[in-house]
């Protein structure tokens, strides 16, 4: 009985786990002022960090654009069916 109660732990515990990460950075001009604007972006993930193929690819565009306020924005990834590829 103990093994199957750790067993049911472990596993409410893996599906507890988020499936989406949460990314936050700052876009600025050229002088290093934060813009304001809604923007598409296309996050990819990288298994180098040169001239490779991307593994995971992720775009944020039209009712998902990602909103940038004095250079901060914030959005979460792997909400697409691609992040189930990884």
């Amino acid at each position: 009985m103990k093994h199957l109660v750790l067993i049911s732990s472990v596993l409410l515990f893996i599906a507890a786990i988020p499936r989406t990460l949460n990314y936050q950075g700052k876009l600025t001009d050229s002088d290093g002022i934060g813009i304001n604007d809604t923007l598409n972006i296309t996050f990819k993930l990288y298994s180098v960090a040169t001239e490779g193929t991307p593994l995971w690819t992720e775009e944020h565009s039209a009712e998902n654009a990602v909103v940038v306020s004095k250079g901060l924005f914030s959005c979460l990834l792997y909400t697409s069916d691609a992040a189930d590829e990884l």
